[in-house]
C-alpha cells in the first residue's frame, strides 16, 4: 500500500512505538502469574492506550467508568476523542 499511497508509512515504527510502554510494564512487572492475569492486564493496556490516542485520561475515564457502572450495573461505552460531543 505504501508504495501507491504516498501518505501512508512503509515502516511499522508508529505501531511499535505505541505497544512499547506495556511491553516495558509486563516486563518489569515480571508478566503476570495466571491466563487470566494475562487477559486482563491486555485488554486494560488496549483500552488505556485507546483513550490515550484519543486525548482521554485514562484513569479518569476508569474512575469515571466504574462509577457509572456501580451505579446503573451498567457499563459505558469508551470515551470519544476529547473536544468531541459524543
Amino acid at each position: 500500500m505504501f508504495v501507491e499511497v504516498s501518505a501512508v508509512d512503509p515502516t511499522n515504527n508508529r505501531a511499535e512505538r505505541s505497544i512499547r510502554p506495556a511491553v516495558v510494564m509486563r516486563k518489569a512487572s515480571y508478566g503476570s502469574a495466571s491466563e487470566s492475569g494475562c487477559v486482563t492486564r491486555s485488554v486494560l493496556m488496549s483500552v488505556y492506550r485507546t483513550l490515550k490516542q484519543r486525548g482521554v485520561d485514562p484513569q479518569a475515564a476508569t474512575a469515571s467508568a466504574l462509577r457509572v457502572s456501580a451505579a446503573t450495573g451498567v457499563l459505558s461505552p469508551l470515551p470519544q476523542a476529547a473536544g468531541r460531543g459524543g
